[in-house]
């Protein structure tokens, strides 16, 4: 059974005219400069397309791309360990989700972060698991307590046994991603099992902005596309810094860079699962940091959806996240104001909704359960206005009728539950109630809820022949 996903698509900063002297112009980059391919294995692959290739730069004419956009898949779907828990990312379907792989976390109540453990990734997916609005987890943080080599096959077992909704993370070696694909192909029952509900899915950042295939990254993409498994591109320029100042610029630049990546997996494999990672950035033209919580970011995230939209292909892309250090009032208002605009653009697959702070650099869990709240109210406003003969509710009206309530109508109580959301943290009491249990702000509430998730919920553990059979193969550093 798939999970349920509202529909976005209402906002739309760009015109259908601007999306295609965007799209023009991006063709108008592929063909010149081109792009760098310092990859041997890469560079042949373009070479036996017949690309235009001059010693490490890669030129892709108009029939290149528009082969390979005919060839890549228009809807993709991420499977749950629990099928009810399955994405089917199609057309405007908004999901979110967390993000980032810092080696920092900021535990509950803490001014302070400290450096992020294996045991951290459970955690964290055992939050996830229990929070409503969180669709999917892409693995939050890297470890730090655990030698380099056994990383990425720890942090996709210990969210795959913290949680049953769909995995994502990036990669650091081959090795790693063998070892990973081996241990999906484990739990989904066999190597066509795992193409057929993939559970867990990778995301690459092969491209150095601007316009150069990072050499290393390159080669985990040539090995996951060939598996079969849904592979997100992640190309993030920074305006102002590794793209052009102007919003329009760095789109056409991160749209030039995302076709490339889509001609290359469908030249290793025709049809691989591709979600386009379109993650434009922005330069504080001030500090030379980066900025995720600006206005300017969540107009260039919307735009883009707009690009994979008339690609017809899933997007990869970011918004929740916010420049702020700790879970105060700025990381509330513009993880609202990036989150909303994004999901209103109809993007498939919003990473870093959840938990994130300074931007990518921090994972708080107390933040994922007030970023939790946040998502629940965007995907409200994504539901609209339901405009039925029963939401209409003339019947009711004439029931009721002049000078009387409709707290006993039957009307009510059918769409009580229905047509209004109930955040878990938001406090709607009055004064006096709110001073009786005291006075606590949202913050304060956030760190008990996570508290009470951690101690309260089970884990979601495998079966238990399952886990044996696991740790016996792969060097796993966390208990059970």
């Amino acid at each position: 059974m798939i999970r349920q996903a509202i529909s976005g698509g209402q906002y739309q900063p760009l015109t259908p005219q601007e999306v295609q002297a965007i799209h023009r112009a991006s063709l108008e980059i592929l063909q010149n400069p081109g792009v760098r391919v310092p990859n041997r294995e890469a560079l042949e692959v373009f070479r036996a397309a017949r690309a235009d290739i001059e010693e490490d730069r890669v030129r892709l004419s108009h029939s290149i791309v528009e082969d390979a956009l005919a060839s890549i898949p228009h809807e993709v779907m991420l499977a749950g360990r629990d099928p009810n828990q399955d994405l089917l990312l199609s057309g405007k379907r908004v999901h979110f989700g967390t993000g980032g792989s810092p080696t920092s976390v900021l535990p509950p109540g803490a001014l302070t972060s400290r450096q992020a453990e294996i045991l951290d990734v459970a955690q964290l997916a055992k939050l996830a698991e229990a929070l409503e609005a969180v669709d999917f987890f892409v693995l939050p943080v890297t470890p730090v307590d655990i030698p380099v080599e056994t990383i990425a096959i720890n942090r996709f077992y210990a969210a795959l046994t913290n949680t049953r909704k769909h995995i994502m993370g990036g990669l650091i070696n081959l090795e790693g991603a063998h070892k990973v694909v081996q241990l999906g192909e484990l739990i989904a029952g066999g190597r066509e099992a795992l193409r057929q509900r993939p559970v867990i899915s990778c995301m690459v950042s092969w491209m150095i902005s601007p316009l150069t295939f990072d050499p290393q990254v390159t080669d985990l993409l040539t090995f996951w596309a060939l598996q079969g498994l849904p592979v997100a591109l992640s190309a993030a320029p920074m305006a102002g810094s590794t793209s052009p100042v102007t919003l329009a610029g760095t789109l056409t630049q991160l749209n030039a860079e995302q076709l490339s990546g889509i001609v290359y997996t469908q030249l290793l494999r025709r049809g691989t699962p591709v979600l386009a990672g379109y993650i434009p950035g922005q330069m504080d033209m001030r500090s030379g940091g980066y900025l995720g919580g600006s206005p300017e970011f969540a107009l260039m995230q919307a735009g883009a959806t707009q690009l994979a939209q008339l690609y017809e292909i899933p997007i990869y892309c970011s918004a929740g996240m916010t420049d702020s250090k700790l879970p105060d009032e700025q990381a509330g208002y513009e993880k609202m104001m990036t989150l909303l605009l994004t999901a209103l653009a109809g993007a498939s697959f919003i990473h870093h909704a959840i938990g994130m702070l300074e931007n990518m650099n921090i994972v708080s869990y107390e933040q994922m359960v007030l970023d939790n709240d946040i998502t629940l109210m965007v995907k409200r406003i994504l539901q609209g206005i339901a405009t039925t003969p029963e939401h209409l509710a003339v019947e009711s009206i004439r029931r009721v009728g002049p000078s009387h309530n409709y707290l006993g109508d039957k009307h009510t109580v059918q769409f009580m539950r229905q047509e209004t959301i109930q955040p878990i943290l938001s406090d709607r009491t009055n004064q006096e109630t709110w001073k009786a249990k005291g006075s606590r702000d949202s913050r304060a509430r956030a760190i008990d809820k996570v508290k009470a998730i951690l101690d309260e919920n089970p884990p979601s553990r495998l079966p238990q022949i399952l886990d044996t059979e696991i740790r016996a193969r792969f060097d796993i550093r966390i208990g059970l």
